[in-house]
């Protein structure tokens, strides 16, 4: 079973998308910014990140970038979601997909089976 991490500050959000995922198949984890997805992966690591761009403490463009750089987890597929399309513009953070919020389901469902390669 894939294991998801959904990173985003808006619990409505994270949870809506947990459950979503898992009705498709996908082990879900949730992390609230990015310093909890980092010690959320130490213990678990995802095959996908699913993170917001604007959270507290550190936001999806900077977690991106962190996990970019550690060669533990720089393989792992980022999708970046925002409402701010501005934001990721300007960003080289090494996302893969960047979805604009709000996100169809069916849009985000498709961008991470492109991503994930099949068992």
């Amino acid at each position: 079973m894939k294991i998801i991490l959904i990173v985003d500050d808006e619990v409505d959000v994270t949870s809506t998308y947990a459950m979503l995922l898992q009705l498709h198949g996908f082990r879900t984890l949730t992390a609230a910014n990015g310093r909890q997805a980092l010690e959320v992966m130490a213990a678990t690591p995802p095959d996908i990140v699913l993170s917001d761009c604007m959270m507290p403490l550190m936001d999806g463009i900077e977690l991106s970038r962190r996990l970019r750089g550690d060669p533990r987890t720089a393989a792992i597929p980022i999708i970046l979601m925002s409402a701010a399309p501005e934001r990721h513009a300007l960003s080289r953070a090494g996302y893969d997909v960047f979805l604009q919020k709000p996100v169809r389901f069916q849009e985000l469902l498709a961008a991470i089976e492109r991503l994930l390669p099949r068992r």
